[in-house]
């Protein structure tokens, strides 16, 4: 969590570019490492299994937020009589998954029906969602307040979403057979080409300021980052089936490499109604109010506070605060607190280099964390 300041450049009329980054997972309950083995390769061993199942509670988070964006800022250029408009060109692509599911079903995936002997496993109330896209805008800046709008054009490459109503999996006590009740809805951006849909986003990043005292002021941020839709050719699947089976049948499913290999073939198993249909859906927008950082205040230590949330089901809303040290004239650090989001109470810290034309700063908001990592990293530079 790099806390925006209110800019080293102000008044430079010049051009900026900017790059930023995101790599960030948080979950309540399955641990880091169970994680990492699927980015990175790797064993996942029973001792693994087992902490990140106490941890489950009846109701779990997970959620994984990648991006990377660049924004080129003119503020030479004068739009307008008063030339106190510049242009913004920016761009990305990100991606935003998130899950809310049930300990049962971590449980299920990890440890089979081990655990469900003569037993039930719940799935419901379980929901899942993944969403990649790209965006190119186009927008203005107020040269004065750093305040800025654009638009952007969407190009849409994943989606899938998913819900379970009332469903389980009953294993019986003699281990012969298996009742499945499945209950649910899915649906998926057809793979008809590399944008999967086209869509529009907005932009905002509203700054104002109030007076603290006479010579100082309070600056605050209000961004709304992917505000926005994408429209898209999917594939609805319903089911509200009951299956069973009996040792026989479960030995043969479990070998059967056409069912397995292919996932439309899985679909169909299970899914009793499907259809195509043109779908808008809403992106996964962030919106966050903010203390900003002041560079020109003689200072040492400045405070930020602020909150964050996403149009995400499983994302609850986040508070964050910290503290900021101005080391040198040069150099920054700082760390702070959060609760919320996918998880439950984080801390982190970060560290900023500050020269005339360029700033680098690097950032984890997820450290010593048992479920979770994080790391962003930011470059300015002014020409």
């Amino acid at each position: 969590m790099l806390p925006v300041d209110q800019g080293s450049f102000v008044g430079q009329g010049k051009q900026h570019f900017i790059f930023s980054g995101v790599a960030d997972y948080q979950s309540t309950s399955i641990g880091k490492d169970i994680t990492r083995s699927f980015f990175y390769g790797g064993f996942i061993d029973n001792e693994m299994k087992q902490l990140s199942s106490d941890r489950h509670d009846e109701i779990n988070r997970f959620g994984l937020e990648m991006n990377a964006e660049f924004e080129y800022r003119n503020e030479r250029l004068g739009l307008f009589k008063d030339s106190l408009i510049g242009l913004i060109v920016k761009g990305g692509i990100y991606n935003f998954s998130s899950m809310i599911y049930s300990k049962d079903i971590f449980d299920l995936a990890f440890f089979g029906n081990e655990m469900f002997i003569g037993d039930t496993a719940n799935l419901a109330g379980s929901e899942f969602s993944s969403v990649t896209f790209q965006k190119l805008g186009f927008g203005l800046i107020d040269k004065r307040t750093r305040s800025s709008l654009a638009f952007n054009f969407v190009g849409l490459n994943n989606y899938v979403q998913g819900v379970f109503g009332d469903s389980y999996v009953y294993q019986n006590q003699e281990l012969d057979s298996m009742a499945v009740e499945l209950c649910g809805s899915a649906e998926r951006a057809l793979r008809n080409g590399y944008f999967k849909g086209l869509g529009l986003a907005l932009d905002i990043d509203y700054r104002f300021k109030m007076k603290k005292n006479k010579d100082d002021h309070i600056h605050f941020q209000l961004l709304a980052r992917n505000f926005g839709f994408a429209v898209m050719k999917g594939e609805k699947y319903n089911s509200n089936n009951s299956f069973n089976y009996s040792s026989y049948q479960i030995d043969d499913l479990i070998n059967a490499e056409t069912i397995f290999n292919d996932s439309d073939e899985l679909i169909s198993e299970l899914s009793d109604s499907s259809g195509t249909r043109n779908s808008i859906i809403l992106l996964p927008a962030m919106f966050q109010f903010s203390k900003l950082i002041d560079p020109m205040s003689s200072k040492k230590i400045q405070g930020f506070f602020g909150f964050r949330t996403f149009l995400n089901k499983a994302y609850i809303p986040m508070l964050f605060g910290g503290l900021d040290f101005r080391a040198a004239s040069w150099y920054r650090i700082g760390a702070q607190l959060s609760y919320g989001g996918f998880s439950q109470l984080r801390w982190g810290m970060y560290s900023a280099l500050c020269f005339k034309k360029i700033e680098l700063g690097i950032a984890s908001e997820n450290l010593f964390s048992k479920t979770g990592e994080s790391i962003v990293i930011k470059l300015s530079c002014v020409f």
